[in-house]
């Protein structure tokens, strides 16, 4: 995407090299959708975890006229600065006069990003670590990756132990992948049916979108949902979980139609 020269140049660094293609951290996606739904152009960049501020994955750096650039770590504290300095719209300021909706948004997003991120590293980490290992680590030589993959392993297993997933069987894993799914597929379920209410036919080309909170715009909560759908249906890391969600036909469509809106650029999953 390109940038006018009035307008802030911002380089997202995604991990990966693959334009034009979803990358398998959820919350690049969920970043992404955000600059693309308050139209901000950007440009894609591979970058690494140790060249990033907050040593993670995505970071961005950006350069306003006037200011020294910034790299900014962590996708909610790129998104925070972004609407301190007005360039991102503040999707969840109509919350505030709908009662609870606010903290319902807070618990969604906190749902996928603090639960079910750490059910997937279990999944993509440990049980299928061969295929996440020379995915992310494709780019790096095998005899090396091999050492690195095995410190990256341990690190993810003590990391997991710690914050309490690793102390649970895989089956109470996979149990808890489903119990969130479940959650989701319902909200949206009932988020479509409001929808086609409302349409009727004037939907049956699929082209309207809807959203977690069954409102006619976008929250926070929408960004973290996609971006955790979209990761699970492009991972090859994580076989039980793509078809799991593949098992919620409105959790796939919800993804297809933000997808075809504001990601016609990107190839769409298989």
């Amino acid at each position: 995407m390109t940038t006018p020269k009035s307008q802030p140049t911002i380089t997202l660094y995604r991990g990966w090299d693959s334009p034009g293609k979803y990358v398998w951290s959820p919350f690049v996606t969920k970043l992404e959708f955000r600059l693309r739904t308050s139209h901000l152009p950007y440009s894609c960049a591979a970058g690494s975890t140790a060249s990033g501020p907050t040593g993670k994955i995505p970071y961005i750096s950006l350069s306003t006229p006037g200011r020294p650039t910034e790299f900014l770590g962590d996708s909610s504290l790129i998104m925070k600065r972004l609407m301190e300095l007005n360039l991102l719209h503040d999707v969840n300021v109509k919350l505030e006069l709908q009662g609870g909706m606010k903290g319902v948004d807070l618990a969604i997003r906190a749902l996928m990003e603090d639960k079910l991120y750490f059910y997937h590293t279990h999944e993509r980490w440990i049980m299928n670590y061969y295929t996440m290992r020379d995915h992310v680590l494709g780019s790096i030589p095998y005899p090396v990756r091999v050492v690195i993959g095995l410190l990256a392993y341990r690190r993810s297993v003590r990391k997991l132990h710690d914050q309490g997933t690793g102390r649970f069987s895989n089956t109470e894993i996979r149990g808890f992948i489903k119990e969130v799914w479940e959650g989701i597929n319902g909200l949206l379920v009932e988020s479509r049916r409001k929808m086609m209410e409302k349409y009727g036919q004037r939907d049956s080309e699929g082209g309207d979108c809807f959203w977690i909170l069954g409102g006619s715009e976008p929250t926070e909560a929408d960004a973290s949902v996609f971006g955790f759908v979209v990761s699970v249906l492009v991972c090859d890391a994580g076989p039980e979980s793509k078809k799991l969600v593949r098992g919620f036909p409105v959790v796939v469509e919800y993804a297809e139609r933000l997808h075809r809106r504001w990601f016609p650029d990107y190839e769409m999953w298989d």
